[in-house]
């Protein structure tokens, strides 16, 4: 097995953002209630879920609270792997804000890609309710596996959805070596990566996710606390082959 292969998927991540913009510096960072965001001096931004189930308590949340700004975007793309899920969501957005996608790849039809068939099986980890009610009114039987539920649902599936939020609290590595029988695994929200090369080594066929498309209107609804419906079409979607199903 080959030394790239034997790197875990978030390593991987990590490698293609320090490749593509790890020496660009952190103008902004911000934690919210809904997600995290960091906007670099030249302006990009990514965006990560703030998985607020995993927080410590306590007032000192984050130790290296007020040193983010000026630092160099590699400097926290190791924290990627961290057990702290507010600093693998600070490198998530981080890796999010330089691995931009193509332009051709701006898709707001997910389902059309996924050529989902009334009577056919669609499990997601992780809740996607809007897109579950569209579900299941084109007649699509939907399953949802949520944080400590049993997972053999993934066997006998035609799509499986999940939600890239896995990778903030390092439990996709174990969900993609679970046996999965859907035609079309799809990595999904906006937490996803434009790294399909990352990706190559899994089951995941598709990335699906979101670029930042109105900065300020992203970081005004990160700092009250909202989440992806509310920053509407702040957020661009795209969708990207990893393989072909």
């Amino acid at each position: 097995m080959s030394e790239e292969a034997c790197k875990s998927i978030a390593s991987r991540i990590a490698a293609a953002a320090d490749e593509a913009g790890g020496g660009r510096r952190i103008r902004d960072a911000v934690i919210g209630l809904g997600y995290t965001m960091i906007r670099l001096e030249d302006g990009s931004c990514g965006l990560a879920y703030t998985l607020r189930e995993g927080l410590q308590r306590g007032c000192e949340t984050f130790g290296a609270a007020g040193t983010l700004i000026g630092r160099e975007l590699r400097e926290l793309l190791p924290w990627m792997e961290s057990t702290s899920v507010i600093s693998s969501a600070l490198a998530l957005a981080a890796a999010n804000a330089v691995l931009s996608p193509p332009h051709d790849a701006h898709s707001e039809d997910l389902l059309r890609i996924l050529s989902l068939q009334p009577g056919e099986k669609v499990v997601t980890v992780g809740r996607f309710k809007p897109m579950e009610q569209l579900l299941e009114e084109k007649g699509i039987h939907v399953e949802v596996v949520e944080w400590g539920d049993p997972i053999y649902a993934l066997d006998d599936c035609d799509i499986a959805l999940i939600t890239a939020t896995t990778i903030i609290n390092n439990t996709l590595e174990g969900l993609l070596r679970h046996p999965i029988g859907a035609r079309e695994v799809v990595l999904l929200g906006p937490s996803t990566p434009y790294a399909p090369s990352a990706l190559l080594a899994t089951p995941v066929t598709l990335l699906a996710g979101s670029v930042v498309g109105d900065p300020e209107r992203a970081r005004r609804v990160v700092c009250e606390g909202g989440g992806t419906q509310t920053m509407g079409k702040a957020l661009l979607k795209w969708a990207a082959r990893v393989r072909r199903p």
